[in-house]
């Protein structure tokens, strides 16, 4: 949820948890859903969390670490705002708060803690909002362990939240709260999960571009086909960066259309795609300088400041990506993440076809850093493994289901 909080409406996708044997070391998911956000808009995994146990819509994002559920706390004195979701509110417990002295909450807040302090509170600020609540554990149920045991998991139970979906009015999400995967954080999901569960520091996506595909927690497929580059070992708590910076190139120029090398981030917690002001202007120009002579300028749609209208509402990408040419980010040494333009557009309510790239400088906890979201991110497998520091990216149909993907390589 690292940029899920600007008015883009994050990008999230319904994931249905997949069983896999107790023998397994691995979590798979099925992805279902769409990730433009006028379609489902959403990417979330189903899982069981608290005694009793009670299903839970979490958000999937591998821009954060904690993994946190909006809850009911009846302690609250002050501002207690939560957005509309489907399934009831998690009852926060007294019995079930983390002490501030507790390694976990002294990893989460950056402090040493109070022995006679019993509640763990933190805030996190995200791109356009923020969430605020207390570090607690609970049981999950999950689909790897022998006989199906729960497991007792220090997550957040956030309890105030300001964004755009809190305001009277709003409709219900299908989210209940969000699956932190982002990396470097004891707190993290992975990181209390491996060695009990799961063997690897690794996880891999792959989002449809025609609704759903596929999440692996613990391991993913190999291939030679992979083009990999290192992680920033410096990079932001809980972000996937590469230690290259990366230059931008259209179609087929000989050189990048921009002078500034670009410092990306893979973000499945936003819809789009952010640049920031300098190559946003150098896309923008490009893709302007080549549009095809059918397409006319229209106005903005919803969130979407730059589109075309052709003589007929366009209905899907399919229509118009011919008349588009493709952008690249080139990391150095030939290793090139290729971006057609079903990758940077999106077909509006209005039936325009809009760039999905937006402006990252608008929003100042960006900084410098580029985001690369989930619509840049469709057909194709991205990898995140932690304990080799890269990441890696290969073309490929999302069909395939994650247990094959793994057993039989990518």
């Amino acid at each position: 949820m690292a940029a899920r909080r600007a008015s883009v409406a994050g990008v999230l996708l319904l994931l249905l948890i997949l069983v896999v044997p107790s023998s397994s070391s691995y979590l798979a998911f099925r992805l279902q859903g769409s990730v433009h956000p006028h379609g489902d808009g959403y990417l979330y995994v189903t899982m069981k969390i608290g005694e009793p146990a009670r299903e839970y819509n979490l958000d999937v994002d591998t821009g954060s670490v904690l993994t946190w559920l909006q809850c009911s706390n009846p302690y609250c004195t002050g501002l207690c705002t939560t957005w509309p979701q489907e399934h009831q509110l998690y009852q926060l417990k007294e019995e079930k708060k983390v002490p501030t002295i507790d390694p976990l909450c002294v990893e989460l807040v950056k402090h040493p803690g109070n022995p006679n302090d019993k509640t763990c509170g933190y805030n996190i600020d995200y791109v356009s909002g923020s969430s605020q609540g207390y570090l607690i554990r609970d049981k999950f149920m999950l689909p790897i362990t022998r006989n199906n045991a729960p497991q007792t998991i220090a997550f957040g139970c956030g309890f105030n939240q300001t964004d755009q979906h809190t305001k009277p009015g709003t409709k219900k999400l299908p989210v209940d709260g969000v699956l932190g995967l982002g990396k470097g954080s004891a707190v993290g999901l992975i990181s209390q999960l491996k060695g009990r569960v799961i063997r690897k520091d690794a996880i891999a996506h792959c989002i449809s571009s025609k609704g759903g595909g596929y999440l692996t927690v613990g391991n993913y497929g190999d291939s030679p086909r992979i083009t990999w580059v290192p992680m920033d070992p410096n990079a932001k708590p809980g972000h996937y960066s590469p230690v290259l910076l990366a230059h931008l190139y259209f179609d087929s120029s000989q050189g990048p259309i921009s002078d500034t090398p670009m410092k990306v981030t893979f973000d499945s917690g936003t819809t789009y795609t952010f640049f920031d002001r300098l190559p946003y202007q150098a896309a923008e120009s490009a893709v302007i300088r080549s549009l095809d002579r059918s397409l006319r300028p229209a106005g903005p749609d919803d969130n979407l400041n730059l589109c075309w209208k052709g003589p007929r509402k366009f209905k899907s990408i399919e229509e118009v990506k011919r008349l588009f040419k493709s952008l690249s980010l080139v990391f150095g040494q030939g290793k090139a993440l290729r971006i057609p333009p079903e990758n940077y557009l999106v077909i509006s309510k209005k039936g325009y076809v809009c760039f999905a790239i937006l402006h990252g400088w608008e929003y100042p906890l960006l900084g410098e850093t580029n985001i690369i979201g989930g619509v840049t991110m469709q057909d194709r497998i991205m990898i995140y493994d932690n304990e080799q520091s890269q990441i890696g990216w290969v073309h490929g149909s999302c069909k395939t289901g994650p247990e094959s993907a793994i057993t039989s390589g990518l």
